[in-house]
């Protein structure tokens, strides 16, 4: 059974990170991706209904983690193809956060 993925408490939202997670998400977007920013106990992940390619990223994840598991996945996706931001490029390639 997996982990069950519990509600931060006082969240503090950065607004540099979460600009990061917009921009890491429009990338996914641009691969032909449905984003979706669900609540709920799982771990995010990707999935495919009815064709539909689906990204599904947990709203109650702290903003690193949503981060480093936007960056991890992205690593695995065809972007050579598509223009990133160089600064955004460099943070991917790297596996670096903010």
């Amino acid at each position: 059974m997996g982990r069950v993925i519990r509600k931060v408490k006082d969240k503090k939202v950065d607004e540099k990170k979460e600009q990061l997670i917009k921009e890491l998400i429009a990338l996914y977007e641009q691969l032909g991706f449905t984003a979706r920013i669900e609540k709920g106990y799982f771990k995010d992940g990707f999935c495919l209904l009815r064709n539909q390619k689906i990204l599904l990223l947990n709203k109650n994840l702290e903003q690193d983690k949503k981060i480093k598991f936007l960056i991890q996945n992205l690593l695995e996706l065809p972007i050579d193809n598509i223009y990133i931001k160089p600064s955004l490029r460099d943070m991917i390639e790297n596996r670096t956060l903010v």
